[in-house]
């Protein structure tokens, strides 16, 4: 629902599915010394940097001598020495990233994140095909879907009748029951479709669930779907004049491109149409030329996409803007109500009224053990998914039921068609394996040396980060002292979920957590339905119960998460997001740079523009005083102006420094607490060894190096179009704008005043003098 709701993921990186290896090529280092042991010799300079006395050439070359690369390796390979730091830092330490990390053809863009995140997948894929005994049943269950997703025969899908004929459809005749269809695909597909409907944990309780309705999910549940990651945080919409976000991206295009476009997307649908028909084998016995099926195929998809385009009208929401809906307000209404409301809407357009809401609800919980009081149980709506609902049966109640049907049928299909179209049928199984059982999945890579010695060291990095928090709160200026102390509380109160969870290598945990799963190994569509029906049905009987505040995500998504209801990280993934480029980098100063920042950023989300309107246990209720909530909407407007300053010559475009505010506070202070906690780390245990290739950089030098080489990627154009819709910056200009606001960072690199990356005039600069 795009009104109202808590979505599956978020974190640092791009609002995509992310990639990552599960398995380093070489062991990782933990020293210099190792270095030298391991023959590794790599020597880096730069002929611009101040921060380096006079160098020969021979020292501004990098050598590498190795079969394998290594956290050094890639550190120095993707530099650009021709650069200045203090000019361009993204393009001096990520210039040459592109060339030794070459983009796959099946991605638009690629970073650290999906190469990491693709070799996972490679990791997962071998073991899934390996031959075990002795393992838990889902992990058999697990090897046993995979082998039926490889299995390609059996992978048909239904035709639709009104395919072949659509010409020849009676309109005026033709019943469809819309209303039982969306009720289908919701209990067995898990998809909205039409209509949202979840069930979220109460905003201003969230130790209890509550009903959901509103504008359809742009997510599903199947893998591969385009639209996968998304945050896991309330957000609020309310109803506007702009335009949906595919319709802002087809207002910027020309009115050329606009119709080329379209023309281009019916084409894309008309193609899927005739797979599904060929593939059917309806038209064995047909007498159909081709030419005119392509014509009927064509004039579906010419339907459809009028009603896509009807539907991105009703839908016409936009992000709340925190600073001008202070304490936001989600409504909750009788059903009755909601139905009473839905029929003035519908005769004001002249349809015919239909009970609805009602007999959808009762549909949906039909397959659980819930059944739902009318009299007690309330659904929550925002005011804009209310008018939304309303508006969408005043539609349907004067549209064909043929293009209906139409329009579900492929809004649903579409989904399924990834699981025949895939360059890589390997790696697509073990992603399915991985999104649908992922904790049978973590369960075959954790490892007991992971709870004994990594993960405490990952706790020891999350203490500190929160302390270094607690003493920026604690020297800011613009706090008042009750405010402090609620926040200190919930700092301290803050939970962070590491790596797998305690349970999942106990005895009968697994077994438990995947109870009711039944798997064929012929069948993989029926598989992934079979999981997702058992889902949705445990979702359902949840809610009556309390939440108990389970994992956000599997720990093999290559991620991490700070979740707004529940004050709550998810650090996941020991053996990628725990390794290069993240961590076990060899000196605490790169690791502090990389997964400190990364998980800096998620603690700081608490108390972004959004988090902040939640307290110590998760709830939608106020917590600061009115002064420092002015102060810190007049003070973070500064991030507002900077980013939006932000110019992308390739579109002549300018990224949104309001949409991107949240991401943008994240990025700030999450380098400035990781910097904070290793200088504090180092007080402790000392000064770090000199790592070999990097002797003339200092331990704060290497941390920026570290944070600078985490945003290393490429993108084609059109993902960086894609970039501009999203909530986080274009990533290049991620460690710009956090780097441009951090003192320590210009002058650990020496960048003379005036200086693209330490200007005179920073955006922030009151921002900046204010935290202490």
């Amino acid at each position: 629902m795009n009104a109202w709701r808590v979505d599956n993921d978020d974190g640092m990186g791009p609002s995509v599915t992310r990639a990552a290896s599960a398995k380093p090529s070489t062991p990782p280092l933990k020293n210099g010394n190792d270095l030298h042991e391991s023959g590794y010799l790599i020597s880096v300079g730069s002929r611009t940097a101040r921060y380096i006395q006079e160098e020969t050439q021979e020292q501004n070359d990098v050598y590498h001598i190795a079969d394998s690369p290594s956290t050094l390796a890639n550190l120095a390979l993707s530099l650009d020495s021709s650069v200045d730091p203090c000019d361009d830092f993204y393009q001096y330490v990520c210039g040459n990233w592109a060339e030794e990390h070459p983009r796959p053809d099946s991605y638009q863009s690629y970073d650290w994140f999906r190469d990491k995140q693709t070799k996972l997948y490679t990791v997962v894929r071998d073991f899934l095909k390996k031959n075990t005994t002795h393992c838990p049943k889902p992990v058999q269950q697990a090897k046993d879907m995979y082998s039926a997703c490889i299995d390609t025969e059996h992978l048909q899908l239904p035709p639709y009748p009104t395919f072949t004929n659509i010409t020849d459809v009676n309109y005026l005749d033709y019943s469809f029951d819309w209303i039982e269809a969306v009720i289908k695909i919701k209990t067995h597909l898990g998809m909205d479709v039409l209509i949202g409907f979840d069930i979220f944990t109460d905003p201003k309780n969230s130790s209890v669930y509550r009903l959901v309705m509103g504008s359809p999910e742009t997510t599903n549940p199947f893998p591969s779907s385009h639209n996968k990651n998304k945050r896991n945080r309330v957000r609020y919409f309310h109803h506007n004049n702009n335009a949906s976000p595919i319709k802002i991206a087809r207002h910027k295009s020309k009115k050329g491109d606009e119709d080329k476009e379209a023309e281009i997307y019916k084409l894309f649908y008309a193609r899927i149409l005739k797979l599904f028909v060929l593939d059917s084998g309806v038209m064995r016995n047909s007498s159909l030329s081709e030419s005119v099926l392509d014509q009927n195929l064509l004039q579906a998809a010419d339907t459809f996409y009028t009603m896509e385009t009807d539907m991105y009208e009703l839908e016409t929401f936009n992000e709340t803007d925190i600073h001008d809906n202070e304490h936001l307000i989600i409504p909750e209404y009788k059903i009755d109500l909601v139905q009473k409301y839905t029929d003035a809407i519908v005769e004001s357009n002249n349809g015919t009224a239909v009970p609805i809401w009602k007999r959808y609800l009762d549909g949906v919980f039909n397959i659980s053990e819930v059944r739902l009081d009318y009299d007690i149980d309330k659904v929550l709506i925002s005011d804009p998914d209310l008018k939304y609902l309303s508006l969408l049966a005043a539609y349907l109640s004067k549209v064909s039921p043929v293009v209906t049907e139409l329009y579900i049928w492929i809004k649903s299909s579409a989904e399924l068609s990834a699981h025949r179209l895939t360059s890589s049928r390997s790696l697509h199984c073990a992603n399915a394996v991985n999104d649908m059982l992922g904790m049978a999945v973590a369960y075959a890579i954790a490892d007991q040396n992971f709870f004994n010695v990594t993960k405490p060291k990952i706790e020891t990095m999350l203490h500190e980060l929160k302390n270094a928090l607690a003493h920026l709160v604690g020297t800011s200026k613009w706090m008042d002292d009750d405010t402090k102390l609620a926040t200190y509380k919930k700092i301290v109160q803050m939970k962070t979920l590491v790596g797998f969870p305690n349970w999942l290598l106990e005895n009968g945990k697994l077994e438990e957590y995947y109870q009711g799963i039944e798997i064929d190994t012929r069948y993989h569509l029926e598989n992934m339905i079979n999981i997702i029906q058992v889902k949705i049905r445990k979702s359902l009987n949840k809610f009556r119960m309390e939440n108990n505040y389970t994992w956000a995500t599997d720990p093999t998504e290559v991620n991490a998460y700070h979740t707004y209801q529940e004050n709550t990280i998810n650090a996941a993934v020991p053996l990628v997001m725990l390794q290069h480029p993240f961590f076990d980098l060899g000196l605490d100063s790169l690791n502090y740079g990389s997964l400190g920042a990364v998980l800096g950023h998620e603690i700081t989300h608490g108390f972004d523009n959004f988090g902040r309107q939640f307290d110590k246990n998760g709830n939608l209720l106020p917590w600061w005083s009115n002064d420092t909530i002015a102060s810190f909407i007049n003070l973070t407007h500064c991030f507002v102006d900077q980013y939006s300053s932000y110019y992308i010559p390739q579109l002549d475009e300018y990224v949104d420094g309001k949409a991107t505010l949240g991401e943008n506070i994240a990025d700030n202070g999450g380098v400035r607490e990781a910097f904070a906690a290793l200088r504090e780390h180092l007080r402790k245990v000392g000064t770090e060894h000199n790592l070999p290739g990097f002797e003339h950089l200092t331990s704060e030098q290497l941390f920026f190096l570290s944070y600078g080489n985490l945003w290393c990627g490429v993108s084609t154009l059109e993902s960086l179009k894609s970039d501009l819709e999203d909530e986080h910056a274009p990533q290049h200009l991620r460690p710009r704008g956090a780097l441009q606001n951090n003192e320590e960072f210009a002058r650990a690199w020496n960048c003379p005043e005036g200086s693209p990356m330490n200007p005179k005039k920073r955006y922030c600069e009151d921002y900046k003098n204010k935290l202490s």
